[in-house]
């Protein structure tokens, strides 16, 4: 899955992305998804103002 771009240094979307991460090396597939969704919301809710582009 392709990172999107988000605000400069959010430190959300830098957790939730590590998350993801750290999930999918010990193969914990729902906790990536979790963290996938919960970026995509992340995203949405707080970074639309900024201009940066929302999840895809």
């Amino acid at each position: 899955m392709p990172e999107c771009q988000t605000a400069p240094m959010c430190p959300t979307c830098d957790g939730l992305r590590s998350g993801e991460r750290d999930a999918e090396r010990v193969r914990d597939h729902s906790r990536a998804t979790d963290c996938r969704v919960l970026l995509r919301r992340h995203q949405e809710a707080d970074h639309q103002a900024t201009g940066a582009p929302a999840a895809v």
